[in-house]
């Protein structure tokens, strides 16, 4: 069986194979995919060391409130 070779990583984390499953995911993204994507760009971005103590603060105070919002929508 031909194993697929992985194209590159979204946020050093979500596999791609081939730019159209990429396109894919644009096009048909929603409000809770959204903000998993945008959670895991954050942690990529705290982890690569991009902010500072403060803005990471801020960053997670956001996410909380965010995630709080989005539980209670549900």
């Amino acid at each position: 069986m031909e194993e697929k070779t992985p194209q590159g990583l979204l946020f050093d984390k979500l596999v791609y194979y081939n730019q159209n499953q990429v396109s894919e995911l644009i096009e048909n993204m929603d409000f809770q995919q959204s903000f998993f994507y945008l959670t895991q760009a954050l942690e990529y971005s705290h982890k690569a060391g991009i902010f500072s103590l403060s803005e990471s603060e801020i960053v997670s105070k956001s996410l909380r409130i965010l995630s709080s919002k989005l539980s209670e929508t549900k």
